[in-house]
Formats: structure tokens, sequence, C-alpha cells
């Protein structure tokens, strides 16, 4: 009897998918303690980055529906860690910014950060971090173009009847 080859690409996607899933559930048991969930950390760290994103460019990046980004932001401005600004140039559009709090609450978080990343990568060598972050890149920009491509024949599927 043979045995049936495992596909490697298919066992990798699987195991992608799987280790998202646990990161995520790891991720947002350890914001608990601080008060946090996932979704605002990933919001404050990336205004930590880009501060001042148009909210509609904020919900893109973190890939989150536009509606659940004005929750969240009204959450983070209630909590006075995030202030929505008008956009001077076009007064259809809020730009976001940490606030003094905001930026307080990642200094608090840095040790989570810090102490999150030693453990995940525990036993894996600078050299084997740099390759994945490359071929995780090249995933990423595959799906991207995936993605673009299947939103081109559905427009196109589209204006054809």
């Amino acid at each position: 009897m043979l045995m049936e080859q495992i596909d490697p690409r298919r066992e990798a996607a699987t195991r992608i998918i799987e280790t998202s899933r646990l990161l995520r559930s790891l991720v947002e048991q350890r914001l608990k303690p601080y008060g946090m969930t996932r979704a605002q950390f990933a919001t404050l760290s990336r205004l930590e980055r880009q501060d001042g994103l148009a909210q509609h460019e904020l919900a893109e990046s973190l890939e989150v529906q536009p509606i659940a980004m004005v929750r969240l932001v009204d959450q983070l401005s209630a909590d006075d860690l995030v202030e929505r600004r008008a956009d001077p140039a076009d007064r259809r559009c809020n730009r976001l910014f940490l606030t003094g709090a905001g930026r307080e609450r990642l200094k608090e978080l840095a040790d989570f950060k810090s102490s999150l990343g030693s453990e995940l990568f525990e036993g894996i060598g600078e050299d084997a971090i740099r390759q994945v972050l490359v071929t995780l890149g090249q995933l990423h920009s595959n799906i991207k173009s995936i993605q673009s491509a299947d939103a081109a024949t559905v427009k196109l599927k589209k204006a054809s009847l």
C-alpha cells in the first residue's frame, strides 16, 4: 500500500493558518491583564508606526471592516488613547493620532511585546527568523496578487452581465 504523498505547500498553508489562530488567541489572552484586546493593541501599534493615518487607511491596513474600525476607534477615543482630527484636505475624512495617554499605554506594553517575542522565537536563530520573514513577505505578496486578480475577474464578470 502506497502512502499518500503530503503536499508540502498544502501542509505549510495549514500550519500557517493554525499558527496564526494560536498566536491570535495567545495575544488576546496575554493582553487581558492590560485591559486591552488584540484589535486595540494592533490599532495603537500601527498608529505608533504611522501616526495620522486616515481611518479608512487604518481599517484597510489592519484588514478590519470600516464599521468595526469606527467602533474600535470610538472605544480608544473614549479611553483617551486615540484622537480623531479632521483631514484639512478632505473634510469627509478623519485622521487618527495617538494621544499622550496612548503613547504611555504603548510604553507600558513594551515588556509585553518583548517577552512575548522572546517566548515565541525561543530556540530559533536570527538567520531562520530572517528567512521566515522573506518567505512570509513573498506569501503576502502572492496573496495580494491573487486577490487583485480575483477582484478584477469578478468586476469583469459583473460588467459583462
